[in-house]
């Protein structure tokens, strides 16, 4: 079983899948932070032209979106504006997988965000409860309780909660860096809802793909979503984009 984040990259390989994994894209995230007043243009190329140079890096034929490729939920004011943004966010979209579905299979494993989009279009979906990837691995965006089978693997691949980890200097100056960690199950509370779960599942939470997404604090805020009530966060293992080990959530 070999998962591996890249070096200073918020992206994972599974070299025995040929698969390039990724969380958290967002497209269409730049509307909704002009709404704040941040006017940036689209980096939805940017983010294309990231993946396709990590696909040539790796040599990965198949991209998997764990969740939240675009960003737009819930319905916004009834203006002409906001129309306007949905109708971006979509050409957004077709050209992003017009152009990394000409280079890779694209799989995306339905994200809260995710609402309308199906398969077609170079875009296979998976609904929200995850897919066993083989024997070992599976992954959920985890906003939702993952299927059993995926929670009988030894590995789970999880999104959502855009992970940072806040720091503190002797000046008392705080940041927050993006981050990954991975943690165990608490069994017992496993067990109450997943009769069948593999006791020794570790979930790895992937840091959010664009940058431009913010992130919770898991030193500090938790965890989002059902998964919270049964990842033992405590015991979480946090590591940097640059693979520097900082300890445990609860050393934190």
């Amino acid at each position: 079983m070999h998962a591996t984040p890249l070096y200073n990259q918020r992206a994972l390989h599974l070299a025995s899948l040929d698969t390039l994994v990724v969380a958290d894209l967002h497209i269409g995230i730049e509307y909704d932070l002009s709404l704040s007043g941040a006017y940036l243009p689209s980096q939805t190329q940017v983010l294309a032209d990231r993946i396709l140079g990590l696909i040539e890096d790796t040599g990965a034929r198949r991209l998997l979106i764990n969740g939240d490729l675009k960003h737009m939920i819930a319905p916004g004011a009834d203006s002409q504006e906001y129309r306007r943004a949905l109708r971006q966010e979509k050409r957004e979209l077709d050209a992003f997988l017009t152009r990394v579905s000409g280079q890779v299979e694209v799989t995306l494993v339905a994200g809260n965000h995710d609402g309308g989009l199906r398969t077609g279009r170079g875009l296979q979906v998976v609904d929200p409860r995850g897919e066993r990837l083989d024997e070992a691995i599976g992954c959920a965006h985890g906003h939702a309780w993952p299927r059993d089978e995926v929670m009988q693997a030894d590995l789970m691949l999880m999104g959502h909660v855009h992970p940072v980890v806040r720091l503190r200097n002797s000046l008392g100056y705080a940041s927050s860096q993006p981050c990954w960690v991975r943690a165990p199950l608490r069994e017992k509370d496993a067990r109450e809802v997943y009769e069948t779960a593999n006791a020794n599942l570790e979930v790895i939470v992937m840091p959010a793909f664009n940058p431009l997404c913010g992130g919770t604090a898991v030193n500090t805020e938790g965890l989002l979503g059902p998964l919270a009530k049964i990842i033992d966060l405590a015991r979480g293992q946090v590591y940097l984009l640059d693979g520097t080990f900082l300890g445990t959530v609860a050393d934190l």
